[in-house]
């Protein structure tokens, strides 16, 4: 079971190894990023953010599609972070058990060249490509939310809606 996926580009830092874990408290983050899973240095660096008792496993999208397909997981708590909302609909698109929850979390904070960014909340920011992939995992009933850490501001997909609607 997921218990959330997070989008944020910088995928494992303190705020995700600490705040959200100690939240969620799942048994495993899975971190599905494929520049991550095939980078060595990459890799390492996100297991020293990892928390005590929980279990990191780091892999490309469609080895973490794969193994969330794999019914052995499906009673485990996993808390799955992605680099982008781009991602995290790739592997919704793809799953068995659906997750019912995505923060938009500090996404946008590494801005690529080119890309327009709206500020949704202060230190979270979006696309446009990536507002539509929202949209169309809200409208599968995914809860959608853009949250820095449990305990700030929240903004609920309604408001952000009304930000890429004007």
């Amino acid at each position: 079971m997921i218990l959330m996926t997070r989008a944020d580009d910088r995928l494992i830092h303190g705020m995700v190894a600490v705040s959200w874990t100690s939240h969620l408290k799942p048994q495993t983050i899975l971190v599905a990023n494929d520049v991550t899973a095939k980078d060595e240095f990459k890799s390492m660096t996100m297991k020293m953010a990892q928390p005590a008792g929980v279990k990191l496993i780091i892999k490309t999208l469609d080895d973490s599609i794969k193994a969330l397909n794999n019914p052995i997981n499906d009673n485990k708590h996993i808390f799955l972070v992605v680099e982008s909302v781009a991602d995290a609909l790739y592997i919704y698109e793809r799953i068995n058990n659906k997750f019912q929850r995505l923060n938009v979390g500090t996404a946008g904070v590494n801005k690529k060249e080119g890309e327009e960014y709206i500020p949704t909340l202060p230190q979270v920011f979006m696309t446009a490509k990536e507002f539509e992939c929202a949209e169309k995992m809200a409208a599968g009933g995914v809860e959608i939310f853009a949250q820095i850490t449990p305990t700030r501001e929240r903004m609920e997909f309604k408001d952000i809606e009304r930000i890429f609607k004007k």
